[in-house]
């Protein structure tokens, strides 16, 4: 089956972000070539619909700037709107999202902004074809950010994730990811390769990620796949890396039974460092040679397990670092430049009952810095969540997480992270939804590129979803 081909283009705009006018135009360009595509088919069975929904939140953080002295307390308040204009019919689906929110604070009102967010969805269900068991997808995302990548320990588990939330709109509820880190404060950073579970300073990026995903299915039981992915980073903020990421990867499942697999996986990754270095790394090029071999089972129809196991190979082309010296100076350290193993892997044991799902994970991979350092990291997580429906209108979640980051041969990164969350759903009436959330993040850094830090936030929201509204049927 040749799958039809997915572009998925987002972008997070602020207006203090320079020099993406190009980016822009061909944005534009590709929308408009996408219309034209949704208008030369066949209309008599297209259906356009318009989503909108208001939103409403205020916050509370003990530490508006994710700094470990000086906290600065605030109050601050979200408001804006989320639309979704979506284009359907047998031959394309064309969708467009947007995203606004003004956000203003009691004790900092230099740091009042209107942040927001445009997405453009493309899917061609007419180049869906059968060739003999073949399968092909291609991806493309952009995106501009005033913060660095989120981080979640129960992957970005809010309260706008929880069960009931609207998947068009975004769930229609808090934005207290985007709220604290764009209004100033840090971000949860998840870089490119693997770092992970490092709270930061807010730093503007660009991200573009393109890939192409080949599939052969030889018989029921075993398909080969074979995928490669090209990812660019830039900052516009100073005092991080950019870098351009190649990956290629095979992987060869087998379903042994029914609720059985098995998949052996290759991988190489080769990140090449742009620009200028950060303050005190750098470093040419990584490259990286992964091999795991994963079984998935299925122990019961609600308890399914995954586990998976292997060595990346890390060699650092040309890589330095500052380090201290003697006299209060610093003087430069070379990294070694040989392959280095280390073990990676993961196990994910989860259960779904009647009134949610619970779930432990727990995770070792290795990343070249994600844009805080030009050096090889090596990542551990443990996390946690459940997410529980206590009635018809009322849910919630907790979650609880762990993250470990240790330079490979440096000393860049030694940083411990540990982050509990806790949130509430409720749904007032069918079009009205209120949400209340808690989250409490303790990071303890001996490296160079993080820092101590508490933050305590608590998130209150209103989200009031319309019904959709049919320009066309």
């Amino acid at each position: 089956m040749v799958h039809g081909a997915r572009r998925h283009i987002p972008m997070l705009l602020h207006h203090r972000m320079n020099g993406t006018g190009l980016n822009r135009r061909r944005i534009w360009g590709a929308l408009v070539w996408c219309l034209a595509i949704g208008f030369v088919s066949d209309t008599a069975l297209a259906e356009l619909s318009l989503q909108t929904s208001l939103n409403v939140e205020e916050m509370y953080t003990d530490n508006l700037f994710y700094r470990d002295t000086e906290k600065e307390e605030d109050f601050g308040t979200y408001v804006g709107p989320n639309a979704t204009l979506r284009l359907e019919n047998p031959d394309i689906v064309l969708g467009a999202t947007y995203f606004g929110r003004f956000i203003f604070f009691v004790n900092h009102p230099s740091r009042n902004r209107y942040v927001q967010n445009a997405n453009i969805l493309l899917d061609l269900p007419f180049l869906t074809k059968r060739y003999q068991g073949l399968s092909v997808t291609v991806d493309e995302s952009m995106n501009f950010t005033p913060q660095l990548d989120a981080f979640s320990f129960s992957q970005a588990e809010d309260s706008s994730s929880l069960a009931g939330a609207n998947p068009s709109l975004g769930g229609g509820g808090t934005v207290s990811g985007a709220g604290s880190s764009s209004a100033g404060g840090g971000g949860a950073f998840g870089g490119l390769g693997g770092t992970q579970g490092i709270f930061t300073r807010r730093a503007s990026a660009f991200n573009n990620n393109s890939g192409l995903t080949v599939g052969y299915e030889w018989t029921p039981q075993l398909t080969t796949t074979l995928a490669y992915t090209n990812q660019y980073r830039h900052f516009f903020s100073s005092g991080f890396q950019d870098s351009m990421t190649h990956t290629g990867t095979i992987s060869l499942p087998y379903r042994m039974t029914q609720g059985t697999t098995v998949t052996p996986m290759y991988s190489y990754r080769q990140t090449e460092f742009l620009g200028q270095s950060t303050q005190t790394t750098s470093a040419d090029r990584m490259i990286f040679h992964n091999m795991t071999l994963g079984l998935a089972q299925d122990l019961t129809p609600s308890v399914s397990m995954s586990v998976n196991g292997g060595v990346s190979f890390i060699k650092q082309e040309g890589a330095t670092e500052q380090v201290p010296g003697p006299g209060n100076t610093t003087v430069e350290r070379v990294i070694g430049h040989k392959f280095v193993g280390r073990f990676i892997g993961g196990a994910t044991l989860s259960k779904t009952y009647r009134q949610g799902t619970v779930s432990l994970t727990g995770r070792q991979t290795t990343g070249s810095g994600g844009g805080l350092a030009s050096q090889g990291t090596r990542t551990r997580t443990i996390t946690g969540r459940i997410l529980h429906d206590f009635s018809a209108r009322l849910s919630g979640f907790g979650s609880l997480g762990y993250a470990q980051n240790d330079s490979v041969g440096g000393q860049a990164f030694q940083t411990a992270t540990y982050r509990g969350q806790v949130g509430l759903r409720y749904s007032f009436l069918r079009w009205l939804y209120g949400a209340v959330s808690y989250s409490h993040i303790d990071q303890r850094s001996k490296g160079t590129v993080a820092t101590d830090l508490v933050v305590n936030q608590v998130f209150l929201s209103l989200s009031a979803v319309a019904d959709p509204w049919y320009l066309l049927r």
